[in-house]
């Protein structure tokens, strides 16, 4: 076979994998910024292997909550729409501007994560300057319009920032038997241990990414769920795996406590050399980046479709919402960062769990209605839709408290 020829094969395999997969590479890219990281990391530090069943918990979750996505999807429904439809374009509208605004919550944190790492990595010192350049980038990526240019971008991304954490697992001995107990179920009455909860469970049953899937008919030209259950699971298996392995990790190496930038990388640096700090930031902020970015994507589709517009993925209504939920990212994480507690490892362990307890269970209870008017769902079906539907809604409605008291704290 000529070089010509292998090149040739390679890039067209390199295409059928990102098509086929690049939608859940970007579902994992928006769940796993660096917040996941450092709300792993903290999980870990702070409880060691006992918050591991979360994961599991969150994976089944995750893919039940896709499910009822992706039948919405292959039949062209998009979510808010049926939203509309119910409630009537009145009620409609506040409500996407409100979840849209709680949405940007995590860009506000992955934005300054991404200026931390930024500012770590160059001679730039000033936090401020470098969040602006983050998000300045993001409006970039915005600007290449095709769906299928940004998608390879951040499924290269998602790929290299997977590769490069998973290379800690290979350096430590884990404890089997102390990590295969952590998958035990156990519950603590305090208000950190309940807050993690559903920060795991808001950052990795991730809502926006329902909104962006229901609306991805025309983009993707799929209309059978079948390859949106196999594009969304490659995304969410990759996720959880990763996501146990950072615990672990954590729970092993960060034993006091105190989480920064680079703690989560220390690990890499000791088993493979300090250069491999430097790889870990990269990785991270890039993870931020990706996260901070795609995320929005989901309002862009949904506060045009509560007007009463069919936005297509990059048109201007499209690219107008996305570019002004940045900005005021940006607004909201200049004055946190200044004038309160929060920094920007602190953003990212927050602004999931606020997600968690406020846009999830309204989006997982919207979900729930609109497979159940449109389509005619088993009793099995029925029930574990509702059953995951639950233990998101009241797994929100305890914490909310504890979340609360964890917000006054750092302002």
């Amino acid at each position: 076979m000529s070089t010509a020829s292998y090149v040739e094969r390679s890039v067209m395999g390199t295409k059928q994998f990102v098509n086929r997969y690049g939608l859940g590479l970007l579902f994992a890219a928006n769940v796993f910024g660096a917040g996941s990281v450092f709300i792993l990391s903290q999980a870990g530090s702070d409880f060691g292997f006992a918050l591991l069943w979360v994961l599991p918990l969150a994976l089944l979750s995750g893919l039940v909550m896709h499910e009822m996505s992706a039948r919405l999807a292959a039949a062209d429904r998009p979510l808010m729409v049926y939203i509309k439809d119910r409630i009537g374009g009145t009620a409609a509208k506040p409500l996407a501007i409100g979840i849209a605004f709680i949405m940007q919550f995590w860009s506000v944190a992955n934005y300054a994560l991404a200026g931390a790492a930024f500012v770590y990595l160059t001679p730039l010192s000033n936090l401020y300057i470098g969040t602006v350049l983050m998000a300045a980038l993001g409006i970039a990526l915005v600007e290449l319009r095709l769906y299928n240019r940004i998608e390879g971008v951040i499924a290269a991304l998602v790929l290299a920032i997977f590769g490069s954490y998973l290379v800690i697992v290979l350096g430590l001995d884990l404890p089997v038997g102390a990590v295969a107990s952590g998958f035990v179920p156990s519950f603590v009455s305090e208000f950190g241990y309940l807050t993690m909860i559903i920060a795991l469970l808001g950052t990795t049953v991730y809502y926006p990414n329902f909104f962006i899937q229901t609306s991805m008919s025309g983009t993707k030209d799929w209309d059978v769920v079948s390859k949106y259950r196999r594009d969304h699971t490659f995304g969410m298996l990759a996720v959880v795996a990763l996501s146990v392995a950072v615990m672990a990790v954590a729970a092993m190496t960060i034993p006091d406590g105190r989480l920064t930038l680079t703690a989560p990388g220390e690990p890499l640096a000791a088993a493979i050399g300090p250069w491999a700090l430097d790889v870990f930031v990269i990785a991270a902020g890039a993870a931020s980046f990706t996260s901070a970015t795609g995320t929005l994507f989901g309002a862009g589709f949904m506060l045009p479709q509560a007007f009463g517009h069919r936005p297509f993925f990059g048109d201007r209504p499209f690219r107008l919402v996305v570019h002004a939920l940045i900005c005021l990212s940006v607004v909201l994480a200049l004055p946190l960062l200044a004038f309160t507690g929060f920094r920007p490892v602190t953003l990212a362990i927050t602004m999931p769990a606020v997600n968690g307890v406020i846009g999830l269970p309204i989006t997982s209870i919207a979900l729930y209605a609109a497979v159940n008017r449109y389509f005619d769902p088993s009793r099995i079906e029925r029930a574990v839709f509702l059953a995951v539907v639950g233990v998101l809604f009241v797994g929100s409605a305890l914490t909310a408290q504890s979340l609360a008291g964890t917000i006054a704290g750092y302002l």
